[in-house]
Order: structure tokens, then C-alpha cells, then sequence
């Protein structure tokens, strides 16, 4: 009965193709497992988590990288150097809890679920944590797709500046994409190639956490996916792969991404969510508010 109901639960997962919903689809299944006491299922979500990653390194090349105009990287970086450094000074005066600080602003300032999800396992966040974070960035990213094409048309942006726009103020590449393809052709264009550069910044983000959350009195367990992720950087650069190929890889790792987050939300304990404050729901949302305000200030208005 218990593996009968996980197979429908990961099938409805699959099919939705949504991070936020994996994680709620396992914690219903957690719920309904424990409330029957049927057959304890623990899996390591996080090993499927790294195989994503892994898996993700084979879809972005070196030459893919030279493609990010110099005209924007310089921005792209100080954009995501400047929302760690805000996210973390708004966090302090917030008073929110370290490592569920740290997931929401590296979602944040990289590519959202991504970057939450990889990041989880190598700063050893709470579950309810990562759930936490995965939900509010979901919800953003929600409103985002809803209300940023209509921002838009009210200020009479461009294809090219809206892309722009999207790239630098919507968390999830899915998200971006979307959002700009709703806009226009050369929205997506401008927005996925910004949004490229956001995403890069994944590798010195998770290789400086590794080191930051050493345990000086333990032996130091090197994040060596990241080492595998960067072997599929190379592969993907050298090996000349066909797009149904890169569409293949790019599916197998939002699978493993998945079932990563579905299995970690299946060990979730419901109670663990009254431990939880207001503190992050409002940074979340002000951090976001703050950077759409800035950028508009900056470039449109």
C-alpha cells in the first residue's frame, strides 16, 4: 500500500513539474503515512538534489557563457553581490534565523528553487526551511508572471527592457522565461541571456558556503558534485550536442530536482512549521519590492 500510493504521488510530482509542489506532494504523503502508520519511507533527497546539479552543468557552455555581453555581466554581478549584501543586513534587522537567511537570499539573487535546493544540503538547512524558502519564491515568482507583463505595458517598455527587467528581478529561469516569452520574441532573447549570468554565480555561491560551514573540529567533507558539475561544464562546452540531447539532460535534471524535493519533503514534520515566524515571509517580500523598486528607478523610469 505505502510504495502503491508513493508511486502515484511521484507520478502527479513528474507530471505538474513544479519545485513547490513536489515539496507539498511529499509532505501530504508524509502526512497521510504517518496518520495510517504505514511502512516508514526514507529516502536521501539531497542525493538526487546533486545529481540534478550535476546533471544541469552539461546544459551550460563556455561557449553559452562568452555569449553574456560585457555590456551586462558587470551588472548582472553587482546585482547579485549587491542583494547579498542588502539581503543580509535586511535579514539581521528582521532578526531571520542564518541558514533560512541564507536560502532566501541566494534564491534571490541567483535562480530561486536552483539555488535553494543546491544550496540546502551544503549549509545542512532545516527541512522546514528549505520548504519555507521554496514556497515564498514559488508564490513571487507566481505574481511575477501575473503582474510584471502588465508593469511593462504601463511604462511602455521595450521587448529588449523588459527582458532585461525580468532577468534581473524574477527568481526562477522558468519563471524569467516565461514571463518574457509573454512579452515578446526579444524579451526572451535579452532575458535568458542576462539570466545565464545570474545563474553562473551558483558555482563561487555554493564552493564559498562549503567552506564558510566547515566544522573546524570535523574532517572537511568537500562538496565533490561540485567538482562533477564542472566536468559537465566542460562536456557540454566540448562535446557537440544536439538539441534533443540538451532538452533530454535539461528534463532528467528537473526530474532528479523533483524527486530531490519531493523525498525531502516526506521526511518533513508537520509540527516543525509552528516553529516558524512572520520574520521571513516579510524579508522575502521586501527584498523582492526593494530590488523591483531599485531597478525601475535605475533604468525606466
Amino acid at each position: 500500500m505505502t510504495y502503491f500510493l508513493l508511486a502515484i504521488f511521484i507520478g502527479v510530482s513528474l507530471v505538474i513539474n513544479q519545485a513547490a509542489i513536489s515539496l507539498i506532494l511529499g509532505i501530504c504523503f508524509s502526512i497521510i503515512n504517518n496518520r495510517y502508520s504505514l511502512t516508514s519511507v526514507k529516502v536521501d533527497g539531497t542525493s538526487f538534489l546533486k545529481a540534478g546539479i550535476i546533471l544541469l552543468g552539461g546544459t551550460i557552455s563556455l561557449g553559452s557563457v562568452s555569449e553574456i555581453s560585457l555590456n551586462y555581466l558587470p551588472l548582472v554581478s553587482l546585482y547579485v553581490l549587491m542583494i547579498f549584501l542588502v539581503g543580509f543586513l535586511l535579514g539581521r534587522v528582521l532578526k531571520v534565523e542564518k541558514k533560512h537567511l541564507i536560502l532566501l537570499v541566494a534564491g534571490t539573487a541567483i535562480c530561486g528553487g536552483t539555488a535553494i535546493a543546491s544550496l540546502a544540503p551544503v549549509i545542512k538547512a532545516k527541512t522546514e526551511e528549505l520548504v519555507s524558502s521554496i514556497s515564498l519564491v514559488f508564490l513571487l515568482n507566481l505574481l511575477a508572471i501575473i503582474l510584471f507583463p502588465l508593469i511593462g505595458q504601463y511604462l511602455g517598455m521595450s521587448e529588449k527592457d523588459f527582458g532585461i527587467f525580468a532577468a534581473l528581478t524574477i527568481h526562477d529561469t522558468a519563471s524569467v522565461l516565461g514571463t518574457a516569452s509573454i512579452y515578446g520574441e526579444e524579451s526572451v532573447v535579452y532575458a535568458s541571456v542576462i539570466k545565464l549570468g545570474r545563474t553562473l554565480w551558483i558555482i563561487p555561491m555554493i564552493l564559498s558556503f562549503s567552506l564558510y560551514f566547515k566544522n573546524k573540529d570535523d574532517e572537511y567533507d568537500f562538496p565533490y558534485f561540485i567538482i562533477f558539475f564542472l566536468v559537465f561544464v566542460l562536456l557540454g562546452t566540448f562535446i557537440d550536442l544536439n538539441q534533443d540531447i540538451l532538452i533530454m539532460i535539461k528534463k532528467i535534471s528537473s526530474a532528479l530536482f523533483l524527486l530531490g524535493l519531493f523525498f525531502i519533503g516526506a521526511q518533513f514534520n508537520l509540527k516543525t512549521l509552528n516553529e516558524l515566524t512572520i520574520q521571513p515571509v516579510i524579508f522575502a517580500i521586501t527584498l523582492w519590492l526593494i530590488i523591483i523598486i531599485t531597478t525601475l528607478l535605475i533604468f525606466y523610469v
